[in-house]
């Protein structure tokens, strides 16, 4: 898919973050000249046009619009400061302070934003999408929102543009202490206009048996899924412990690694 870059009427073209932004993605730069995003998007047979503000990028695609904002991770890590309501992903994931974790669905980030948030140090995100990817990192490089606890919660967060399938393989065993997948549900339980366009730019395919192999290879505690109950994917997999409520039709479930298992009987 084809995607070019301008900005608002009041930004300025020489804008340093914008040029590092088009450095990375490559993306040709249309300068704006007051003209309409529809007639730019007609004039360059472009589908999709990255805005840039200054405060950060915005995708236009089919319609909608795709930019980063922590919207539930910030109310999620609220419930915890306010009301001490431990999230569910940190149950699940038996989360520890200074414990590596390897997010391999980003997508809007919200889930490593809430790790990041409790373990204290770096997660490492990849997003399958380059679109997305791009987005949701100068989305994050971007983000302040004047919180001290969300702002560096979210730029401890690594965006990497890669596909997990290819990016386990390339990792040596027990390189993190958990490996988390959240695949995007086939059917969603509302709709969201946040999530709209990145169901238009997410990978949908579904978490391989290969691919969990190697998540275990590389999870020295455990590897946790997250997924609708009713979809039948923790079963075919494997993942046979779920944490939720059972009024929650979202359920995490986890499978212990080799390493975490040997005292407890269980094997990954």
């Amino acid at each position: 898919m084809k995607i070019i870059v301008t900005t608002t009427h009041s930004v300025k073209e020489s804008d340093i973050l914008l040029q590092e932004f088009l450095q990375e993605t490559r993306w040709e730069f249309v300068p704006r000249r007051r003209k309409s995003l529809a007639y730019i998007s007609r004039e360059h047979e472009s589908p999709g046009i990255v805005v840039w503000h200054n405060d950060g990028p915005v995708l236009h695609l089919a319609d909608e619009k795709f930019f980063f904002h922590p919207s539930m991770a910030k109310i999620r890590i609220n419930a915890y400061r306010n009301r001490q309501i431990i999230d569910p992903l940190i149950k699940a994931c038996d989360l520890k302070a200074q414990d590596h974790v390897l997010d391999c669905t980003l997508g809007m980030g919200a889930d490593s934003i809430v790790a990041a948030y409790f373990t204290g140090i770096k997660v490492v995100g990849l997003e399958a999408s380059f679109p997305a990817a791009m987005m949701v990192k100068w989305g994050m490089k971007t983000y302040h929102s004047g919180i001290n606890w969300l702002d560096e919660a979210i730029h401890r967060i690594e965006a990497v543009p890669a596909d997990h399938k290819t990016f386990l393989k390339s990792l040596p065993d027990d390189s993190f202490d958990i490996v988390y997948f959240d695949p995007m549900f086939r059917q969603p339980l509302m709709d969201s206009k946040p999530l709209a366009p990145l169901r238009l730019l997410a990978d949908h395919d579904p978490l391989t048996a290969e691919s969990l192999a190697e998540a275990c290879r590389v999870a020295r505690k455990r590897v946790v899924m997250k997924e609708l109950y009713r979809s039948g994917e923790m079963q075919r997999l494997g993942f046979d412990e779920f944490v939720g409520s059972l009024n929650n039709p979202i359920r995490y479930g986890y499978v212990l690694t080799d390493r975490s298992s040997r005292k407890k009987g269980k094997r990954c």
